[in-house]
């Protein structure tokens, strides 16, 4: 079990909430999840071994969802117990289970948030309540939560409202827009650790590591960590943005860490590129048979990478880690297509097209035949 590090702040802000009734900055109000079990430790004495329990848990319960999506999402009943192994194999992912960080349950959130989403049949006033409670949980258990509000929506729009989604979207983008620009601005600009001007001034790649020996010098007029701050960067120091952007997005895409062993960095970035070169080889197949559901992973994984390019990439890969189930199950989309059905699969879609062709030859037999007094 992991107390220290990372962790070593969110024990403190527990003690300040038992102490004061609030946060020492706002910011920590995206965390509370975490913060709210240790401080419930703290006040009932009970070990933080029941938080790393809990976690293991929670996280066994999303390998089940996992299992199940994938199952879901596959023609071949061989997939999903591979992709499910190919999950569980990457321990990295899975070690926070132990620490008092924040990561294991966000991860854990969104790959039942995930299953939970693909599996509606349909969008009833219920699962949207649901859906309404998962968003609140992903969003106060990690800032990043947010990414789901806009990805679950582009999905609703896909799978639900297909006929009418270019309507719909018309009408409720400037919504959607103006409430997501609002929350991500209250986000951002809710103080303590956040800070969007830094890693421009420093020309930080990896988050807290400056890459020049002398500052630059230069401002942002009103609130730098705003949506308005970050393109004010953008557009006043373009090339400075660009330059430092696709740094960023190699060392996030790219993995590799020159600060790590050559052991770890080989099955770090082997596990990810097999993922890279699987969705690539099968990207055609994406948005044939579950176009919503990869429009839905590819929006979190676009929204992870835009906000490494503005900021900086975690110094060990946590930022990508939060969006590896998501490669993972694009990759068993993409590669569904290329492996043959299973028997279980053929024989029920056997099973459906004959009871199909039954019914409409019942259907037939009563309107050639009708009943008698009609």
């Amino acid at each position: 079990m992991v107390t220290s590090l990372e962790a070593v702040k969110y024990i403190d802000q527990a003690n300040v909430f038992l102490a004061t009734g609030r946060y020492s900055s706002d910011n920590f109000l995206f965390y509370s999840v975490q913060i709210m079990l240790i401080a419930c430790c703290l006040k009932f004495h009970i070990s933080y071994f029941f938080i790393v329990v809990l976690q293991i848990l929670i996280n066994g319960v999303s390998v089940a969802c996992f299992f199940s999506l994938t199952k879901r999402l596959s023609n071949n009943t061989m997939l999903p117990f591979a992709s499910t192994l190919y999950f569980l194999l990457f321990a990295y992912y899975h070690l926070f289970n132990t620490y008092l960080f924040t990561e294991s349950l966000f991860f854990s959130f969104s790959v039942i948030y995930t299953w939970f989403l693909f599996t509606r049949e349909k969008f009833t006033l219920k699962n949207s309540l649901l859906i309404l409670l998962f968003l609140a949980l992903l969003y106060l258990t990690r800032p990043t939560g947010i990414f789901f509000i806009p990805a679950t929506f582009l999905f609703v729009w896909l799978k639900h409202y297909a006929k009418s989604a270019v309507r719909l979207f018309v009408w409720s983008l400037p919504v959607a827009m103006v409430a997501f620009y609002f929350l991500f601005n209250y986000s951002i600009g809710s103080g303590g650790e956040f800070n969007f001007l830094s890693p421009y001034l420093n020309e930080t790649i990896i988050c807290g590591v400056s890459t020049i020996s002398s500052a630059h010098r230069f401002t942002v007029p009103g609130n730098q960590n705003s949506i308005d701050g970050l393109l004010y960067i953008v557009t006043h120091h373009f090339p400075l943005f660009l330059r430092l952007g696709m740094q960023r997005l190699v060392a996030f895409f790219g993995i590799y860490r020159p600060y790590y062993s050559a052991f770890h960095n080989v099955i770090a970035t082997s596990y990810f590129y097999v993922m890279y070169l699987i969705i690539l080889a099968g990207c055609r197949s994406l948005f044939k048979s579950n176009k919503a559901e990869a429009w839905f992973l590819l929006c979190n994984i676009g929204q992870m990478a835009v906000t490494v390019m503005l900021s900086c990439d975690e110094w060990s890969n946590r930022f990508i880690l939060a969006v590896m189930p998501f490669f993972l199950t694009l990759s068993v989309i993409s590669i569904n297509r290329y492996l043959p059905k299973s028997n279980a699969t053929e024989s029920n879609s056997y099973r459906s097209s004959y009871d199909l062709n039954k019914l409409t030859r019942e259907n037939q037999d009563e309107n050639n035949n009708p009943p008698d007094g009609l």
